[in-house]
């Protein structure tokens, strides 16, 4: 596999297969939250939990689309979104 990045966009080769894939910035809108841990059980590496506040909260924002679109389309609230 071959990652090149190039003007924001990372481009993977795999067995003669080209991806673009571009990084996005994510976040959760804590106000519609109903704090079911959903985005941390299915993006761990993505989503924490902020024990001391009760709430969730971003750990890694910049992630690609694939990486989060499940737990986009599964939240209960339509919480997760892209800032940009």
């Amino acid at each position: 596999m071959l990652a090149i990045l190039d003007n924001g966009y990372y481009y993977l080769t795999m067995s003669n297969t080209n991806t673009c894939t571009k990084l996005r910035e994510v976040a959760i809108e804590l106000g519609d939250c109903r704090s079911c841990q959903g985005c941390i059980d299915l993006n761990p590496d993505v989503f924490q939990w902020d024990e001391a506040l009760d709430m969730p909260y971003v750990s890694r924002s910049e992630v690609t689309e694939d990486e989060v679109r499940d737990i986009m389309n599964a939240c209960p609230e339509g919480c997760i979104v892209f800032v940009d």
